[in-house]
């Protein structure tokens, strides 16, 4: 099977069309999917519920993060699936983040940022729930330095070289574009991205994650030291090690109906790092929403400044269906189900 490399937010879905209902007649069950379109992710929950409890795989306990899907039935030499299966991938904004040039990573061509999986069955059961048993794991290797790749909007610069000081590179200067990694050696830099992630800092000791304007800090070194400075947050993002990160997904459900088109999920989750593993229980909600409340400007004509507060009302949103409970997660800004399995309904 041909793989496809996606970017993290392609949550294209393919729908087929609804046959043509004569009066009379029930209407059919819709083909199973996943909530999405182009440019767009669900709001996921993360939720540790067996593994490492301290070490750096807990780091996901609690945490919102934003998770792209897209079906699709690849051929490659013009053999298609049977008409009775349907792949999903799925891949999460960090894993494709450092894949689109957040990091320097192992360009193995084997090593996948998106897992892959099958439906079950072409349609929902009677409980309207399609579930994808299995998936392909997906695995990014980050190397401890390296050419920050390209940015939306731009290049990235080079890493350090290795010895004391060198600097990240500056990320592009499109809109979402993220700060090269920073240098290997002692206090090596992660670049600014304007508008993205900073990037993320030398692996040698006191490296700094450089401050992504409009996005958040970058990681610190992975090294005595080493501290992201934050975009928004105190802080930043914890260190992350370089080294081989594995997400294994496996139990996914879908809740899929004529009024609600695969826009939530649940499903498991073991995220794995060299030396730790956890597994998580997971749900989301499609679309990602903004729910964080922000406050006026001092600065002429400037944009409105982030606060750490949400509001629930902004969960009552058109683009989120009326008959979903959400509520916003003031952590993350975003609107969440509001419960720990599928179907979240009022």
């Amino acid at each position: 099977m041909k793989k496809r490399w996606l970017v993290w937010m392609a949550g294209l879905a393919a729908l087929s069309p609804l046959a043509a209902m004569s009066p009379g007649c029930s209407q059919p069950k819709p083909e199973c999917t996943v909530g999405g379109a182009l440019g767009s992710a669900f709001a996921t929950k993360f939720t540790r519920i067996d593994g490492d409890a301290e070490g750096p795989c807990a780091r996901k306990d609690g945490t919102v993060e934003l998770v792209g899907m897209q079906v699709y039935n690849p051929d490659e030499n013009g053999d298609k699936l049977p008409d009775s299966e349907k792949l999903v991938a799925i891949q999460t904004l960090e894993f494709g983040t450092w894949y689109r040039g957040g990091a320097a990573i192992d360009p193995n061509p084997d090593l996948n940022p998106f897992a892959i999986g099958a439906f079950a069955a072409r349609e929902p059961d009677d409980n309207e729930i399609c579930t994808v048993p299995t998936f392909d794991p997906a695995e990014v290797v980050l190397l401890p330095g390296g050419e920050g790749g390209a940015g939306e909007g731009g290049a990235g610069g080079k890493g350090g070289a290795g010895g004391e000081g060198g600097a990240g590179g500056a990320g592009g200067a499109g809109e979402g574009g993220a700060g090269g990694a920073g240098g290997t050696g002692e206090g090596g830099a992660g670049g600014a991205g304007e508008g993205g992630a900073g990037g993320a800092g030398g692996a040698g000791e006191g490296g700094a994650g450089g401050a992504g304007e409009g996005g958040a800090g970058g990681a610190g070194g992975a090294g005595d030291g080493g501290a992201g400075e934050g975009g928004g947050g105190e802080g930043g993002a914890p260190p992350v090690a370089p080294g081989s990160h594995k997400l294994e997904w496996r139990n996914m459900r879908v809740y899929v109906t004529a009024a609600n088109l695969g826009n939530q999920f649940e499903a498991e989750v073991t995220y794995s790092e060299e030396s730790c593993s956890a597994t998580y229980k997971v749900v989301g909600v499609w679309p990602a929403i903004d729910c964080r409340v922000y406050a006026p400007n001092p600065e002429p004509g400037g944009a409105p400044i982030p606060t750490d507060k949400g509001d629930d009302a902004l969960c009552v949103n058109p683009r989120i269906s009326p008959e979903l409970k959400v509520k916003c997660d003031a952590g993350a800004g975003l609107c969440v189900l509001d419960a720990d399995s599928i179907p979240a309904l009022k």
